[in-house]
Formats: structure tokens, C-alpha cells, sequence
């Protein structure tokens, strides 16, 4: 048998999503399949949303001095 014989596979990075309702339908899909698959996840999800849009508030009341300058600074002083 031939060692290069590739068996077909689903790559979800080659999977084409865009915006809108198709991409939200996609999302909350692939949330619900994890969800009901692990159900460790299922205790630390609503921890995660918390944080997520606590961070998500931070990050949206942050003052920047400069509009489109970027805010995370190098390790490296130039």
C-alpha cells in the first residue's frame, strides 16, 4: 500500500466563516458541541463570560493618549 495515501479530514482553520448571523449560528454551535462533550467546561464557562466582559469593559473605558497608537509597549527601550 502506498505510505503518502492521505486520508480526508475536516480542518476546522480551512472552514470559511464570516460575520453576521451565519458566523454567530457557527459560534454558539461549536460552543454548545464543546459544552455538552466536556462537561468540566461546563463549571468554568460562566466564570470565563464573567472575566471575559470584565475585561471586555476595562478594555472599552480605557483612555488612550494617542487614537491608534498602540497601547501594549515593548519589553525592549529603543
Amino acid at each position: 500500500m502506498n505510505e503518502d495515501t492521505r486520508t480526508p479530514q475536516i480542518n476546522m482553520a480551512k472552514i470559511a466563516v464570516g460575520g453576521g448571523i451565519a458566523g454567530a449560528i457557527f459560534a454558539f454551535g461549536s460552543m454548545a458541541i464543546f459544552l455538552i462533550g466536556i462537561p468540566a467546561i461546563r463549571y468554568v464557562f460562566p466564570a470565563a463570560i464573567v472575566l471575559g466582559c470584565g475585561v471586555a469593559l476595562v478594555l472599552h473605558f480605557v483612555r488612550h493618549e494617542t487614537t491608534g497608537a498602540p497601547w501594549i509597549l515593548s519589553g525592549t527601550k529603543k
